[in-house]
Parts: C-alpha cells; structure tokens; sequence
C-alpha cells in the first residue's frame, strides 16, 4: 500500500490519471471545477495549484478515489475487479477479524517541515475551498481525520468530521452525536475541560478509509485497525502543542481545543450534506480554538466535499460497508451470496442483500439484522433482500426483483425510531427544534415466496451454464 497522499498521486500520474489545473479560485471555482469534472468519463484525479490569492505550491487535490482503480490503490484491494470481487475481497480480509496492529511512533517526519504556533498560526493562507455553492464557508477539513484520546481509557480515536475556517485561529468541527468523537468530546466537557483535538487535512488514503469505518469498536484505535488493514504499523508522530500522536506523513495537521458551547460558539454551515442536500442549516457549534499548525512543503489538503456521486467523497465507501455487513451477516445467518450499498441512494440508505433461501423466514431474519447491525444500523432508509439468482451490484436486477417478487401487502415491514442523523432531508422543522434524530426503516423481501419457492415461474434469464459456453463459442463475435 501507498505511504501518503503524494505516493497516491504520484502512482496515478503515472497510470495518466491525473489533471493539474492551475489559477482556480478557492471560492468556489474549485468545488464546481471538481463537480463538473466528475462528470466526464474516467474522471482523473484533479490537483489545484497557484491558487488565486494564495501562494504557488499550497494545493488542493479533489476527485482523489473517482476511478475504480484509484479507488482499489487507496484500499489495497486487485486493480481489476468486478464489483462483487471487491467486495468479496474486502469481506474476506476482515472476515476473520482485523488484528490491530498499533503504530509506530518516530521522532519526527515530512509533517515536522513547517510549524507555525500561537501568534504565528494564520489557516487563512491556506487556500480552503468553499465546495459548494450554498456552503457557509470555507472548509479545509473533508478528506480529514480528526484526533482525540478518551481522557478516562487514554486510547485515540479518529474520524472523518467537517472543519470550517471561521478565521486565522479559529474553526469548529461538525460531530454527530452517538459517534465516538463526539462522546470523547463530551467526556472533556463535563469535567470541565476544554478537548484536545488534532485535525489531519490529507493522509495516506488507508487512514482515510480507517476513518470513515464504522465497524471500529469503541476502545478500539483506528490507527490499529488502519494498521491491521494495511499490514504494517502506521508511522505516527507527536503534535507539537497536544501530543497526541499524528501521521508522521500527513499533509497538514491543526491542533487545537475545543471548548464547551456555553463559552464560545460559531455559526457553522449551511454545508452540502452526503444526502446531496443542505438538510442541516445553519447551526451553532463549539469553537476550536487552534494553538498551532504543521505542515509540509508545498502541503495539499485532501477535498472530499459530499456530492451526491459516493466516489467523490468517499475512498470505496460503499465497498466497507458491503463488506463489514457481509461479514457480519455471516456470523449470524447462512446462505448470504453477496452484499451491496447502493451508491446511486447515498451509500448509507439501501444495502442490498442476496440470500440463497434455506427456510421460512430467512430473508425476514437477515433484514432485521441488518437493520441494526454496527455496518448498517446508522441512516439507513431501506434494506433490501434478494434471491441467489439477483447480483445485489446490479441496479438494474434489485429493481427488477423489486418489482417482481415484492407483494406489498405481505413484503415490507417498517420499523421505527432508528438511529439517524440529523442532516436527514426529510427532518421536519419541528424534528429538528426537538432533537429527534431517529427515522423509520422499510424492511423489504424482494425473494420468492419461500412456502412455494420451487413452484415460482422460472425466469427467462438464460442459465450461467448456458452463458458461459455461448461466451466461448461465439467469443470472435461477441468480443467485437
């Protein structure tokens, strides 16, 4: 695997798969460039420099993970696979269990090469893009990872949460309730103390991957899951006002405190949600207050601003959600065939299940499992499950199960009260003065009826068997 983000572009540049654009504005000429670009057939990966109003050699890269092969780099897994093959692959590295693999700290790394602190620190030099057109602001922090220690356990924690640039020492960082940075944070807060935190704005892309993956068990560091993902320990060094541990790699990192909300607050937002709408608003947040930043020369933030195409914002998102559900899944139910998160819905909102039927109830059991379960139990809107016959990576099949084996009357169950976030576009005003973060979910049994599955028509789908050996006899022409 690549060792930073500059290795990830580097080994892209040479596949051609790389666009340097130079004169864009950081106000929102980045975003937009970004969002038509993605756009367009094998969207490259882009790499902004000579920002207008900011010095030549302050870069933003965008599009990082929009080709499947740039996507499968960043996640270690075959260059050239289907869908399922990805998933597959990823499901049976983390099948077993990942064995933690804690990083390794060095003295100091490329991080160490620029450090600016106290009266020195000025975030506006870097050249933080407003991405989309409505947003409230700059955000320097998208493609991020963002570190604390529980101040009781002493074991760190990283995630992926939101920093706008409110001025040259200030930012806020937008944290969901229920995730793990969010209730360190609030560990701080009721002993009276202000949150130490550590903001990474472009890394190496497996603890962007690591970040992002909600199969990490509380106590559980994501620099050892990132480790044991990767096969070898992440370098780590410590940040020069918080100590906590950094990559000794990473482009640019803020350190910080954030401070309770009732001693000083900003207005973060609005900001272009993974839903692919502007559901959150404006909304108060807690300042964090930046005590120094370390950078490299020349640094690059890392832009993975929510669009409504998964692969701009996330590193196969989509890809370890499959994965952990299946392997979940595995562990309490027989007969799962393959398991997708439909990127088309947003990623987190419809995984798909395909099940080989084994009894009665089966596909109900592995709906509500999945319904619950740590993968899937956070946003989801729909869980869909399909027959053996059905690749759940195929939109086009799911809708034609759907419609064909889904007897509304009997199929679909709702559940409600489910964990959900507060972005969620269809949150009422009132939702959202109250605090009530919860949705309802759509179970949906798109199988045969299991008590006469052997008497269901068969479809007029031609055999694999068939398939396969017309494939080979007529492969001059069929290649053609």
């Amino acid at each position: 695997m690549v060792s930073d983000l500059r290795e990830f572009i580097q080994i892209a540049e040479q596949a051609g798969e790389v666009k340097v654009i130079e004169g864009a504005e950081s106000e929102l000429e980045i975003g937009v460039i970004s969002e038509l670009m993605v756009g367009s057939e094998n969207p490259p990966l882009l790499l902004f420099d000579k920002i207008k109003g900011h010095e030549t050699g302050f870069r933003v890269a965008s599009n990082l993970f929009t080709s499947p092969k740039r996507m499968a780099l960043g996640l270690g897994l075959p260059l050239e696979g289907t869908k399922m093959a990805l998933v597959k692959a990823m499901r049976d590295r983390i099948g077993a269990g990942i064995k933690p693999l804690p990083p390794e700290e060095v003295k100091t790394g490329p991080i160490n090469e620029n450090v600016d602190v106290g009266d020195k620190v000025d975030l506006l030099k870097f050249p933080a893009p407003r991405w989309h057109e409505l947003d409230g602001g700059p955000y320097i922090g998208t493609g991020c990872i963002c570190v604390t220690r529980d101040p009781d356990e002493g074991w760190v924690n990283f995630g992926t949460y939101r920093t706008q640039v409110h001025d040259k020492s200030t930012v806020t960082v937008h944290m969901v309730e229920g995730h793990h940075g969010a209730m360190i944070r609030r560990k701080y807060w009721e002993k009276g103390l202000n949150c130490p935190i550590a903001i990474c704005c472009g890394q190496e892309p497996i603890l962007f991957a690591a970040s992002a993956w909600e199969h990490v068990p509380w106590g559980v560091s994501e620099y050892d899951f990132a480790g044991g993902l990767k096969g070898e320990p992440i370098q780590t060094t410590r940040g020069v006002t918080t100590g906590l541990p950094i990559p000794a790699t990473a482009e640019i990192v803020i350190e910080g405190e954030i401070v309770p909300p009732e001693v000083e607050t900003r207005i973060e937002g609005p900001f272009g949600e993974w839903w692919g709408y502007y559901g959150g608003g404006r909304r108060p947040q807690s300042a964090c207050r930046v005590k120094s930043v370390m950078y490299r020369n020349n640094p690059i933030i890392q832009g993975n601003p929510p669009s409504v195409i998964p692969s701009v914002w996330t590193l196969g998102r989509h890809i370890q959600k499959a994965a952990s559900l299946w392997a979940e899944l595995d562990r309490h139910v027989p007969g799962v065939k393959g398991v997708w998160m439909v990127e088309e819905a947003a990623i987190h909102t419809m995984p798909v299940i395909s099940i080989k039927q084994q009894y009665q109830g089966h596909a109900k059991q592995t709906a509500l499992i999945a319904a619950g379960c740590g993968a899937t139990g956070w946003g989801s809107r729909m869980v869909v499950v399909v027959d053996d016959d059905i690749d759940p990576s195929n939109i086009s099949e799911v809708i034609w199960a759907l419609a064909t084996r889904t007897d509304p009357d009997k199929a679909i169950d709702i559940i409600r009260d489910c964990w959900d976030s507060i972005s969620d576009p269809l949150f009422s005003p009132e939702n959202k003065r109250l605090k009530q973060e919860v949705t309802s979910r759509a179970l949906i049994n798109a199988c045969k009826p299991y008590s006469w599955i052997d008497k269901f028509p068969p479809s007029i789908k031609t055999s694999p068997e068939l398939l396969s050996k017309m494939k080979e006899k007529w492969a001059h022409i069929i290649s053609g």
